[in-house]
């Protein structure tokens, strides 16, 4: 079996989408090993502590160090098994692929949706959540129904070099299929925002949706009013996590 025929997966489940435009819509998650940035942590000795200046510490980071690597054929079967993969797409799950960083393994996306379509005759709608670091293929970008794409701040703790890729960024604004999510939890951070993505990098703002950096229900409450307030004084979309309001701290659902 060609490496190309394999995905490298951390965890799979069908839930619902908690963050961004389609909140609250019926999708399977498919979470795939590794990330090219390490927010908030330190990846060595599993010691997940927060680090200056990050504010926030990447809440999936234990699950994505890990991975399994499935054939196609070996994964679908599982996928159907435990989440009814096939039938749930039909009836207009949202297939939602993320990380980590998805765009690690982009080829191998193509050829899994690739063989999804030949073996079931099956287009499913496809999310991709992606740091907005790495340049899209586009084979991948024309199965692609949104990019939620999430650049870093300086609260992330990784380096200006690191987060931001002026060519990436640039393709995304111009895709009509983009969604840019910010997590932040203060004023500073969205002059930031304005500072180093509207004006330097003339992302649209209409595009734009702010989302608290909360991984715990007491957290969300005090973060969810100041994002709040920061969106109606500027005139931006908000969003919270659905999934953080309904289980908590809990990961996998």
């Amino acid at each position: 079996m060609a490496i190309a025929d394999t995905l490298s997966v951390s965890e799979f489940f069908y839930s619902l989408q908690g963050e961004g435009r389609t909140t609250g819509v019926p999708a399977i998650f498919l979470r795939l090993s590794g990330c090219n940035l390490v927010c908030g942590g330190q990846a060595a000795l599993h010691d997940f502590q927060k680090h200056e200046p990050a504010t926030w510490v990447c809440d999936t980071i234990a699950v994505w160090l890990k991975g399994t690597s499935y054939g196609f054929e070996s994964l679908l079967e599982k996928l159907n098994q435990e989440t009814d993969f096939i039938n749930r797409l039909r009836k207009g799950a949202h297939l939602v692929i993320t990380g980590g960083e998805p765009l690690l393994h982009q080829q191998n996306i193509v050829a899994f949706l690739a063989f999804v379509e030949d073996n079931y005759q099956l287009r499913p709608i496809i999310e991709i959540e992606t740091n907005a670091t790495i340049l899209p293929l586009a084979g991948l970008d024309a199965r692609v129904h949104y990019w939620n794409t999430s650049p870093k701040l300086s609260n992330s703790g990784m380096p200006l070099p690191r987060r931001i890729q002026n060519e990436v960024l640039a393709f995304f604004n111009k895709n009509e299929k983009t969604m840019f999510k910010f997590v932040l939890n203060s004023y500073e951070d969205w002059l930031e925002i304005e500072s180093d993505f509207i004006q330097k990098q003339s992302l649209d703002k209409q595009k734009m949706v702010l989302m608290p950096a909360a991984s715990s229900i007491d957290e969300l409450l005090i973060i969810n009013k100041i994002v709040a307030d920061i969106c109606i004084k500027n005139q931006v979309r908000m969003c919270s996590r659905l999934h953080v309001e309904i289980w908590n701290q809990l990961t996998g659902v």
